[in-house]
């Protein structure tokens, strides 16, 4: 530990502000004694202050409780990241109006402060209250008391922000913004099952997941369910692993669930959700009543984000088992009134078939030390370079498949 780390469960003084200018239109009242910043790096994520907190704010499911607990308590450890909490609280002994969730990295020699992400989280957002977001967002005292309660870093970096880099960059004034090289995709559901997916899709690709599907009749047919058994728990997960390993060998790619962090990570936070303490939905696709495809996903009563999956790739190669769950779990929201699947983030084909509406992801970040200026440097060149591979992967993915479609 250096002088300048303060530990995991450091907590700092609070710093006291000033009452918010009143001359700003607030949505409400601001505290009448004004408002305080604390470092609160030991910060319990299933209290029920978090709790109430996240109800009122505008955060995604990836600031819920129940997963970013795990983030901090399950995958952190794992990956040497330190804990950087800051919570802001209308007077001292008020309510809780905010709280930043940072993690502290060291990435060659670089002191990265970033959003508690660690490759698991694909929406960024803080966490603030909706109703005092307004007179918070943009207050100069806020954001230099914010800044005082950090240290020890070089560079601070907050990725995947949906819409636009201005929740983080008002509060804490960061500079340097950019496009996410991908975008997030959403699916607006109709009311109605009976809706799904005649009317919502074009007819071509319904035709197409219907001659799938009779195709699997032989086999038993295909039936999606919703695991509540917390006894099953463990070797779904394993099986949605094995289902990944051979697919990314094939495309070449890195997939965290291979990790035995990551993969301790999912493990813990399916298994909280399937004993309703948190927000993950475990499923499984069914053909003949043996596991075919299996789904662990984010979901609330507006919406459902499909986030990890993985299909028998090698006894089903040909039977576009992700496309047929992706509709199952589109019909099951539907019937449970959910209007939004949330396809995440990635620009793959199948989403447009999907009628998925892409949304803008940003990025945003601020040089603390002239390293951490370099270093912002280097990340933007590390992403061009990991985007030019990825499209040359690509291209001889599609070169290689219509070799094998070319007739003989």
């Amino acid at each position: 530990m250096t002088a300048h780390d303060p530990g995991p469960l450091a907590t700092r003084p609070a710093t006291p502000l000033r009452t918010p200018d009143p001359a700003s239109p607030p949505l409400a009242d601001p505290p009448t004694a004004g408002y305080v910043v604390a470092r609160e790096d030991g910060f319990d994520f299933r209290s029920a202050e978090y709790a109430d907190l996240y109800d009122r704010s505008d955060a995604t499911l990836f600031q819920h409780p129940g997963w970013i607990h795990h983030v901090y308590a399950t995958l952190a450890p794992q990956l040497g990241a330190v804990p950087v909490v800051l919570t802001v609280r209308a007077a001292p002994g008020g309510r809780l109006l905010a709280v930043l969730p940072f993690v502290r990295r060291s990435r060659y020699g670089v002191r990265v402060l970033e959003l508690a992400d660690l490759g698991v989280c694909d929406h960024a957002a803080p966490v603030l209250d909706r109703e005092a977001a307004r007179w918070l967002r943009g207050d100069r005292a806020l954001r230099g008391a914010l800044w005082r309660s950090l240290d020890g870093f070089d560079l601070l970096r907050i990725e995947r922000i949906v819409g636009g880099p201005e929740p983080f960059a008002e509060l804490l004034g960061t500079r340097t913004h950019r496009r996410h090289p991908y975008h997030t995709h959403t699916v607006t559901l109709p009311e109605s099952v009976a809706d799904w997916p005649g009317t919502t899709l074009d007819p071509a690709f319904v035709r197409h997941l219907e001659r799938k599907r009779k195709r699997l009749r032989p086999k038993g047919g295909v039936a999606l369910r919703a695991v509540h058994d917390p006894g099953e728990v463990d070797d779904l997960l394993e099986r949605l692993r094995a289902f990944r390993r051979g697919r990314f060998l094939e495309r070449g790619g890195v997939d965290l669930v291979q990790e035995h962090s990551h993969f301790e990570f999912y493990r813990q936070v399916a298994r909280d959700g399937v004993a309703g303490r948190g927000p993950a939905v475990l499923s499984v696709l069914e053909v003949g009543g043996e596991p075919a495809a299996v789904s662990l996903d984010l979901a609330d009563d507006e919406a459902h984000l499909f986030l990890v999956v993985g299909y028998d790739f090698e006894r089903l190669r040909n039977y576009s088992l992700g496309l047929l769950i992706v509709d199952e779990l589109a019909r099951a929201a539907i019937a449970r009134g959910v209007r939004r699947l949330d396809l995440t983030v990635g620009d793959e084909g199948y989403k447009a078939d999907f009628s998925a509406a892409p949304a803008q992801l940003w990025s945003t970040r601020q040089a603390h030390t002239v390293r951490g200026l370099v270093a912002g440097l280097v990340i933007d060149l590390e992403a061009y370079a990991r985007r030019t591979a990825k499209v040359i992967v690509a291209k001889r993915a599609a070169r290689r498949a219509a070799r094998e479609a070319a007739p003989a």
